[in-house]
């Protein structure tokens, strides 16, 4: 018995849950419907409809993601059933990576079929120059979904207080997915005396390149970006930005989203009582 066990247990789970139908519903009806859509509201090329998919996956993915993981330990600890699961030859490592695996899987599988539907239909109604790169959409997805996934189970694994992890969800989503632009623009104008023209393209100091592409839907963008000409991560591209908030970086950022919280949760779960 090992983490593969508990992950094919969630997944077997899963598959008997309404609520995760209804989020195969959810996914797909939002891909096919925005791949459809979005001759009226953009440039009908490839390109830009990939673009504008990538903005409703970065609002969506980390919303589902949530859901999925914020309460996957901690409603099993409070209920009981987690001391049952481990008295079999588990332990609390292969609980937190088989509660990861089986949540990214439910996730993730769902929302690349999704994906490549609407990347089908998207093909069909916008021609295909720059469907090559489509892959990479799908790979950027995925640690883009991992990495909110992993924030949700080192939440649910970093404390039995349910008040807490619905505070922390719910902070958690609004801070990293509506208000990490706001907190970064408060930040300049803050160290700079709300001096406005520190706003200014030309004048951000190097520094707060960094702390934009923090935010794990800019790292999306930014990964994005590599493949495509999008115009979500333009500020990364413009002759004042550091070297250093390339591809590379955003991809590092995103493992690093994944994997924190997990080991901060997992330090918390294992010092704790069940």
């Amino acid at each position: 018995m090992s983490w593969r066990d508990i992950a094919h247990k969630d997944i077997n789970d899963a598959g008997r849950s309404k609520s995760i139908w209804l989020l195969v519903g959810i996914l797909l009806a939002l891909s096919l419907g925005y791949a459809y859509l979005h001759q009226y509201v953009g440039d009908e090329t490839f390109v830009a409809f990939v673009d504008g998919l990538a903005g409703v996956i970065a609002l969506v993915v980390p919303l589902l993601a949530i859901m999925l993981g914020y309460k996957s330990i901690v409603h099993e600890r409070n209920s009981g059933s987690l001391l049952l699961t481990l008295s079999l030859p588990h332990d609390r490592r292969d609980l937190a990576v088989g509660t990861f695996v089986g949540r990214a899987v439910v996730l993730l599988v769902p929302t690349l079929v999704a994906l490549a539907l609407a990347g089908g239909l998207g093909a069909f109604l916008y021609g295909t120059e720059g469907i090559a790169w489509y892959p990479w959409f799908l790979v950027a997805t995925v640690l883009f979904g991992l990495s909110f996934v992993g924030i949700a189970v080192g939440l649910s694994m970093s404390t039995t207080r349910d008040r807490w992890i619905t505070f922390g969800a719910l902070g958690g989503y609004l801070l990293l997915v509506n208000f990490w632009g706001l907190l970064h623009t408060m930040t300049l104008l803050i160290l700079h005396r709300f001096d406005g023209t520190v706003l200014m393209p030309q004048n951000l100091p190097e520094w707060s390149y960094l702390y934009r592409l923090l935010e794990p839907g800019q790292a999306y963008y930014r990964l994005l970006e590599f493949g495509f000409d999008g115009q979500r991560a333009n500020l990364y591209l413009r002759e004042a930005a550091p070297f250093y908030v390339d591809w590379w970086m955003a991809v590092l950022l995103l493992v690093l989203w994944t994997v924190v919280p997990m080991v901060v949760g997992y330090r918390r779960f294992v010092s704790g009582d069940l």
